[in-house]
Parts: structure tokens; C-alpha cells; sequence
């Protein structure tokens, strides 16, 4: 398989340790231009596009504006918007 047919079939990127958190960032598809910025894998934080973390709830429990909050169209967009917007650690509130 070439190097973009396998991109095509990526579900998740790895971006490492977040160095303000001290945790893994992961971008991960929700489905078709539904990307999240998730934090750690074991963990239910997804980051918004309000530059908070917020505590990810069941399926069935995610409302619209939760959804259009955490919601990336692409892994690009995902990771710009986690470049550019996470520079301070904030407390993490459920």
C-alpha cells in the first residue's frame, strides 16, 4: 500500500505528548469531515473551538452545539486549530 493510501484509511494521528498537559493528543475521526482533538486516549476530553477542553459525554447524551463545538472538518483543520490555540493549561472541569 503507498503512503497516501494508507492516510486514507487513518482513523487516528498520534501528535505525541502535549507539552502544556503532559498527555497524549490525539486527532481521531468521528466520522465522514468529523475530526476531534482528543486528549490522551484513556480520557474523554475533546478540545473546542472556544480553546477549552471539554469532557466528551455518551453518544446519545451530545447535543448540537456540542457537536458543532468539537467538531473538525479535516485532520488539518483539527491540528491547526490545537497548534494555535492551546498555550496555557487550564484546570479541566467535568
Amino acid at each position: 500500500m503507498t503512503k497516501e493510501e494508507w492516510f486514507e484509511k487513518a482513523t487516528e494521528f498520534s501528535m505525541g505528548i502535549c507539552p502544556i498537559y503532559n498527555m497524549g493528543v490525539y486527532i481521531e475521526t468521528r466520522g465522514p469531515g468529523r475530526w476531534v482533538v482528543k486528549m490522551d486516549r484513556s480520557n474523554g476530553w475533546v478540545l473546542g473551538k472556544d480553546a477549552e477542553w471539554h469532557w466528551e459525554p455518551l453518544p446519545s447524551s451530545r447535543t448540537d452545539e456540542f457537536l458543532n463545538n468539537t467538531r473538525f472538518q479535516s485532520p488539518d483543520e483539527a491540528y491547526e486549530f490545537w497548534v494555535n490555540n492551546v498555550k496555557e493549561k487550564k484546570n479541566l472541569y467535568i
